[in-house]
């Protein structure tokens, strides 16, 4: 049991007005400012942002912006655990995969989540998408160097550790679970994290109405407003030792209320878990 409370972090993105942007983007104009804003608002670390439409511009995967990244993590105090990746079922994804990775473990990240987010309503490892994703992941997870390739889908824990175990490089595996997510989904959350132990590499916090069909994703809304119980989940997590940090993931407001709001959500986040890990 790990008695300390983890780390609260933030996605990258979400200490900056969207204007338009949606809800998850890369800050071009205001990345490094981010981590000074981090700091500001109390917040121990942030998770990089990648997407595929502007992967190969991103701080990341220059050497001059791994350097960068680097440095304000040393000046601001505020530290990068994770890299919020993706999927895509195209050739292509496997070498950039395998770069994303090279670049993570450049920078002692530990975690690389992919987001099965298209295909987190499939019930079955066996099916055709699942095996393309293993054919497209495995170049990656061999040479993992030490980064842990975080799977996120919103799909029981049984069937996330039978897609981890059908993998040939399964050290390199693990489960980065979304709070909101699941508990939007119904699933019995506490129990699950207990399932999944040690495979859980990464959690985010955020907080959904709950889904009532299953063709639409329900409403992201601000933490406490939803159907999450982060006591329950934050329990499971005390108990099975999670190491790694708390990254918030909230619902955005209005363009300029991002300090605030995320400050806010800090503040809500860290008040549970105080008295979780006591």
């Amino acid at each position: 049991m790990n008695s300390e409370i983890p780390a609260i972090g933030v996605l990258q993105g979400r200490l900056t007005p969207s204007r338009g942007r949606g809800i998850q983007f890369f800050p071009e104009e205001n990345w490094e400012k981010e981590f000074y804003d981090a700091q500001e608002i109390g917040l121990d670390c942030i998770e990089l942002l990648v997407r595929p439409k502007d992967l190969r511009t991103h701080p990341l995967m220059t050497d001059e912006g791994r350097a960068l990244l680097l440095k304000l993590a040393s000046d601001s105090g505020v530290t990068i655990p994770s890299v919020h990746g993706y999927y895509t079922p195209e050739d292509a994804y496997a070498d950039d995969l395998i770069d994303i990775v090279r670049a993570s473990a450049d920078i002692g990240v530990a975690t690389v989540l992919i987001s099965f987010f298209h295909e987190k309503k499939l019930g079955a490892t066996s099916d055709v998408t699942w095996k393309r994703a293993h054919k497209l992941l495995a170049p990656a997870a061999a040479k993992s160097m030490g980064v842990r390739l975080g799977i996120e889908a919103e799909l029981p824990a049984h069937t996330l550790i039978d897609f981890m175990g059908e993998a040939l490089a399964l050290e390199a595996f693990g489960v980065y679970y979304d709070l909101g997510n699941q508990f939007a989904c119904g699933f019995p959350v506490a129990d699950e994290i207990r399932e999944l132990g040690s495979r859980i590499v990464g959690v985010h916090i955020k907080d959904r109405l709950r889904n009532t069909d299953p063709a639409v994703e329900s409403e992201t809304v601000p933490l406490g407003e939803g159907c999450a119980d982060f006591k329950s989940a934050f329990e499971a997590l005390r108990d099975i030792g999670y190491p790694g940090p708390l990254v918030i993931q909230g619902a955005r407001g209005e363009d300029g209320d991002e300090l605030m709001r995320n400050k806010t959500y800090r503040e809500y986040t860290e008040k549970i878990a105080a008295k979780v890990w006591k």
